[in-house]
């Protein structure tokens, strides 16, 4: 997804704005993403060649691996195909607002930021980042679910906080900040650090909840350790100035 970024910008730029290329790459990209990672019926032919093929090739080493690790898991390999093609689908509704100078509702910017920002599928690898591989029913479990949608919350709120002076100077005005404003930033700020606390309180609560509820079971120190690394990308979203 951070590789083929640049080219979905150079493809949705207002003034050449191309919606053939742009919608090749998306569907080149979904297709390739389930293939590769054998969650489609099919499998990628040797003669198949992408518009944009090193690009979306890219993404070959990366599902090779997972593939390999992962192929008595094909849920855990459905949740991080099925990330990957949500921040697809959010690109693609980010380059029509700015074609049609559409600046969306609150409602509907908080139904695509968690996964336009990239990070819902970064949170869902990091199972694989460990080396773990947990039963889904752990993985589907609304303790874990609120873990990791509460982390992805807090990291694109942050990132909207700390970057909405320079969003505002380049004319990008998606930003959760200038949507609670109403004219006035300070209110919108205000607003969004209320907004940030609660996922932050969410985090914690779901951490608490996870250890509690698996306790004693053998994957216990795994779920502590999924709850870490959550927080530890939380913090690390303080960064990104």
């Amino acid at each position: 997804m951070f590789i083929i970024d640049d080219l979905l910008d150079q493809y949705s730029i207002v003034e050449q704005f191309d919606y053939n290329k742009l919608q090749a790459l998306l569907d080149d990209c979904e297709d390739y993403v389930e293939k590769s990672l054998g969650v489609s019926s099919q499998e990628v032919e040797p003669s198949t060649h992408y518009l944009d093929h090193d690009a979306v090739l890219s993404f070959e080493e990366y599902a090779s691996t997972v593939r390999r690790i992962y192929r008595d898991n094909p849920s855990y390999r459905k949740r991080i195909a099925k990330e990957a093609i949500a921040t697809l689908r959010a690109y693609q509704k980010e380059a029509f607002n700015r074609r049609n100078a559409h600046l969306p509702s609150l409602d509907e910017y908080l139904d695509y930021r968690d996964a336009s920002c990239c990070m819902k599928q970064v949170v869902a690898n990091t199972e694989f980042a460990n080396g773990l591989d947990l039963p889904e029913y752990v993985m589907e479990s609304k303790e874990i679910r609120d873990l990791y949608e509460a982390a992805v919350a807090v990291m694109w709120i942050t990132n909207d906080i700390v970057s909405v002076r320079k969003e505002i100077r380049e004319g990008f005005v998606e930003n959760i900040v200038v949507l609670l404003a109403h004219g006035n930033m300070q209110r919108g700020l205000d607003a969004s650090l209320d907004r940030l606390q609660l996922e932050i309180d969410r985090v914690n609560k779901a951490s608490d909840d996870a250890a509690s509820r698996f306790a004693g079971e053998t994957f216990e120190r795994d779920i502590v350790l999924l709850a870490k690394n959550c927080k530890n990308m939380c913090l690390s979203s303080w960064f990104w100035r």
